[in-house]
């Protein structure tokens, strides 16, 4: 079954506190509207925490929250990518995608940076995969996976 992307802020699911949260999706596939590409509601990032509902079953949604009223926000912005192309956005831009209504996969990988030192997880199992890239580490409160000791591609 075909299902769409709800209008969502990704801070509403994530147990970073507080909210300062980057995405980078990394176009797998080429994504355009034909194939459902991610779409943005500007300058939503700066209206803090937004209302939302559940999502009912008959809607077709990949995620159980929508934001309430997402049209009285503005007009979408499209992030059509090429494959090898990012694009980046903060955890309170509201964001969507449709139906993919091609043959075509639409495929990415997600990769999300918080500040170490500022940005705290009210859940440790979220941290557990973390990796610091530079800066501080206070408390040790990001799990700073290891680089493995040899390259699997190499076996």
């Amino acid at each position: 079954m075909e299902k769409v992307v709800s209008w969502h802020q990704d801070a509403s699911y994530w147990p970073f506190t507080p909210a300062r949260t980057v995405t980078l999706w990394l176009a797998v596939d080429d994504a355009d509207r034909e194939n459902g590409c991610m779409q943005v509601l500007p300058k939503t990032h700066t209206l803090g925490m937004l209302d939302f509902d559940m999502s009912g079953a008959n809607e077709n949604s990949v995620l159980p929250q929508k934001i309430k009223r997402a049209e009285e926000y503005g007009a979408p912005a499209y992030f059509e990518l090429k494959a090898g192309e990012i694009s980046l956005h903060a955890d309170m831009l509201v964001h969507g995608s449709e139906i993919n209504h091609s043959n075509r996969r639409r495929c990415g990988l997600t990769i999300r940076y918080a500040n170490s030192a500022a940005v705290r997880s009210l859940d440790a199992g979220w941290t557990q995969n973390s990796i610091v890239c530079r800066g501080e580490n206070p408390d040790s409160r990001w799990a700073n996976v290891s680089r493995p000791e040899r390259d699997i591609l190499d076996e």
